[in-house]
């Protein structure tokens, strides 16, 4: 009887866990990917849609697993027992858990220092906090030489009281050869670089924010990144790979069918107001054009383990924040920009709509596809070699079956030349000038395969296969009809390359990592560093603690 009742607890959690909320960094691809394969299983009700989640939604889908625990095998149990050793300040009310491993002053009710996770934890009836070290290292050798990427910070969160949570971390990076910028096809997070020698750099990323949460929503004042569309292989919504940026966000869960978020973004257009420059002893002082985001996403879940949403966003420049875009339940795709300013080519608004989907309701198996428009036109249809500006992805994934402990993965993504693009450079779909969307931007597709396997708890082996390639840069402005530059002709790049794997998270969020890359690039045209380019053998190796 008193597991029915827990049972029927956690069912209606989405009405009553979200208070006091923190979010977990997207880069903690291990919980996210043991969420996914528990949801896969039918072990637990995913909305997967939209990252990061909360670090009480995550608790509270680790403890009904646990009510399920004998769906799970061996290696699942000790992941599930390993996760919830990190996420039980989350759910208990005292600092118990943090007891039950190594660490330092074990005997002090409200504080501890446990191994795993290395951090500094306390908490008593008001207040909860929470500070972990974070540093890594990263060695790429391959034909040409050998780069590297290191960083090291600290992250902190916490609450107060029943409604008030608060987080930040803050990275220090430097690399010896720039392995990013907004030229570059890579999945790796944009940076704003603050400082550069000898073809390296080093630049700093500030990351955090105060929540405010009840029963069946939040509200949130953040700097971050975010992710939206299914996906395994990087998201065409929106990827999170620029720098982070401020945001305001409203999420709402009023029953268990509908889910609403909505935020709106302070992006950076690097586009140079000259009027409002001036000159400094050292050179210009240089003032860009203010830039916004504006975007909202309605899920739905007609039936278990089958979620439909449907967003759109809106991307406008004006002297300040326009009210209308303020306002979280407005339809931006039909809202023309109006005002003062709309005569001049610096202002204005681009819009965008998404469909996305994701069916977990045959057991094993994830389906997902998403679908991102950026000024969709009727008439293309009924018009030979014309096309919109369409972004697609679709693929699944099957987890622990026909096999226990394999899963296998497969990913296409094509993106119509000109989406992502405006002919008003402060419009376009970007920010710090690296695209929100795709990574490989428009004009481009993407195949991808994968096959994981997990022996035993922790450790991650995978086999990965991925051709990329992106088709022929041309500018907005030189082209009559944009709707018809043919697709992927002329390619400026095209890369294959196999990959092999393992990652071992010994502690909570400690790994040890090692990957051997085969990568053959015939076609490329300055989207990719100089170490990566030409047919490359690179072996990959690394250790962090955190993010």
């Amino acid at each position: 009887m008193k597991r029915h009742f827990l049972l029927l607890l956690l069912f209606c959690s989405p009405l009553i866990v979200f208070p006091q909320i923190t979010y977990q960094d997207v880069n903690y691809s291990n919980i996210y990917d043991f969420l996914d394969e528990l949801a896969n299983l039918g072990v637990i009700q995913l909305h997967s849609a939209l990252k990061p989640y909360y670090r009480k939604y995550i608790a509270m889908k680790l403890q009904e697993a646990l009510l399920k625990e004998d769906r799970l095998n061996k290696r699942q149990k000790k992941e599930l027992t390993f996760y919830l050793r990190d996420y039980n300040l989350e759910l208990k009310s005292d600092l118990t858990y943090s007891k039950e491993v190594p660490g330092f002053f074990k005997k002090k009710d409200k504080f501890g220092i446990p191994i795993s996770p290395v951090s500094f934890l306390y908490k008593d009836s008001l207040f909860t906090f929470s500070l972990r070290p974070i540093w890594g290292i990263k060695y790429f050798i391959s034909d040409s030489g050998s780069v590297y990427h290191r960083w090291g910070g600290a992250e902190f969160s916490g609450t107060i009281g029943k409604h008030f949570g608060f987080y930040g971390s803050l990275r220090d990076n430097h690399e010896n050869q720039l392995l990013v910028n907004p030229e570059y096809f890579t999945q790796d997070e944009g940076a704003s670089w603050k400082s550069s020698a000898k073809g390296g750099g080093d630049y700093s990323e500030m990351r955090g924010g105060i929540t405010f949460a009840w029963n069946w929503g939040s509200v949130a004042i953040v700097k971050d990144h975010f992710q939206w569309g299914d996906n395994y292989n990087g998201a065409t919504i929106f990827s999170g790979r620029t720098p982070s940026f401020p945001y305001l966000q409203l999420h709402m869960n009023p029953v268990r069918w509908f889910d609403y978020t909505y935020i709106h973004g302070w992006l950076v257009s690097q586009v140079v107001d000259s009027s409002r420059s001036w000159k400094i002893p050292t050179g210009t002082r240089e003032y860009y054009f203010n830039k916004y985001l504006a975007a909202s996403m309605f899920t739905f879940t007609p039936w278990t383990n089958l979620d439909l949403s449907i967003g759109n966003s809106v991307i406008y420049s004006s002297e300040y924040p326009n009210p209308a875009f303020l306002s979280p339940f407005l339809f931006f795709v039909n809202f023309t920009y109006t005002g003062n300013s709309f005569e001049s080519v610096y202002y204005g608004n681009n819009s965008q709509l998404f469909l996305n989907i994701s069916s977990r309701q045959i057991k094993h198996l994830h389906l997902y596809g998403s679908v991102f428009i950026d000024g969709f036109k009727w008439e293309v249809f009924t018009a030979a070699n014309r096309h919109n500006f369409l972004s697609y992805k679709g693929g699944f994934r099957v987890s622990d079956f026909p096999f226990r402990n394999v899963s296998l993965t497969a990913e296409y993504t094509l993106t119509n030349p000109m989406t992502y693009q405006s002919a008003v450079t402060t419009l376009t779909y970007a920010s710090n000038m690296y695209n929100l969307g795709s990574f490989l931007r428009d004009n481009s597709q993407d195949i991808y395969f994968a096959i994981g396997y997990q022996p035993v708890r922790n450790l991650h082996f995978s086999i990965t296969y991925e051709l990329q390639e992106h088709g022929k840069d041309v500018p907005y402005e030189q082209i009559e009809d944009p709707n018809s530059v043919p697709l992927l002709k002329g390619l400026t790049w095209r890369t294959q390359s196999i990959g092999v794997s393992a990652k071992y998270e010994f502690v909570n969020n400690a790994f040890l990592f090692l990957e051997y890359i085969n990568r053959q690039t015939p076609v490329d045209e300055g989207f990719s560093p100089q170490s990566l380019s030409g047919t490359t053998n690179m072996l990959n190796a690394g250790f962090n603690i955190g993010f």
